[in-house]
């Protein structure tokens, strides 16, 4: 290489650099982020869909992908999401997520008919042990917790959905996993989300008894003075996992982050970006991570 063209290119290289560092939100806020690959479903490349053009992204490109495009390093997968849970592949997860400089915030399980609010207990215990298998790929993926979907709540099967979701937690525990639950539901008191899943108040009741961990959701609350109320008694429930929406027509998620800090929650906050923020996923997620840079 000419002198000369490694002078260009050292200060081309310092300009890019800079340009980087000016546009690169403080990283300390960046650092309470984490990134959900349920973001990128309709991007990943499944089995299912060999022929879609628009499914070119590999699951296992993620953690970089997220680590570069955004500067976040902490990553929240959906089960569904791993095309395998042997061993090797598990640890090659885990490899690639060490090669971003990236970690597994959490593992989020939808079971779909499994969970721990069905009324037959031989649905329970299948629910018991597959959770406890993913607990076991958390441990090898050095994840430090997974997120249960509980199901109706119903007061007909709560005490014993209590009972299932305390044995869950008991084996957590031995593992040093945390088991944590969400408030659900879409928002909305005109259009009530299937299944009808519990309120906050029966989530927060159900966590208590049990000993799991709360992982409050910005967005899931039918009104603002349930938000309030909810992220209240919800955040110093949490194990250091939140989920974060941005949908400025349906309430304030700078006043939903204030209560964060007012009850001191100092965890991760995950980006759970939609179609409503864009049909383009990689941009659906600026969106959201540039609004809550604004205010963790």
């Amino acid at each position: 290489m000419r002198r000369r063209d490694f002078i260009v290119g050292g200060i081309a290289a310092g300009v890019a650099g800079f340009a980087y560092s000016e546009v690169r939100p403080n990283q300390a806020k960046l650092d309470r982020l984490a990134v959900m690959t349920l973001c990128f479903s309709s991007v990943l490349k499944d089995p299912a869909h060999p022929d879609d053009p628009e499914r070119k992204l590999d699951i296992l490109d993620v953690p970089q992908m997220i680590a570069d495009r955004y500067g976040i390093h902490r990553v929240e997968f959906q089960h569904s999401h791993f095309a395998s849970t042997d061993t090797p592949y598990l640890k090659e997860v885990r490899d690639r997520l060490k090669q971003a400089k990236s970690s597994m915030n959490q593992i989020c399980m939808e079971f779909d008919t499994l969970n721990i609010s069905s009324p037959q207990r031989y649905l329970r215990l299948e629910t018991i042990d597959l959770t406890k298998e993913w607990i076991d790929h958390a441990v090898i993926l050095g994840c430090p917790r997974v997120m249960v979907n509980q199901g109706t709540l119903a007061p007909e099967v709560r005490e014993t959905a209590i009972a299932t979701l305390k044995t869950i937690v008991d084996y957590g525990k031995s593992r040093n996993v945390f088991v944590t639950m969400e408030n659900r539901g879409n928002g909305s008191r005109t259009s009530p989300p299937t299944p009808p899943y519990p309120t906050w108040e029966v989530v927060v009741e159900v966590i208590k008894a049990s000993g799991a961990y709360a992982n409050p959701d910005t967005g899931n609350f039918p009104d603002e003075a349930s938000r309030a109320a909810g992220l209240r008694a919800m955040y110093p429930l949490s194990s250091g996992s939140s989920h974060a929406h941005y949908a400025p027509d349906r309430f304030d998620e700078a006043a939903a982050i204030k209560i964060s800090k007012e009850v001191g929650y100092k965890g991760l906050i995950s980006v759970e970006a939609s179609r409503n923020n864009g049909p383009d996923p990689y941009a659906s997620v600026q969106t959201v991570v540039d609004e809550l840079v604004k205010d963790v």
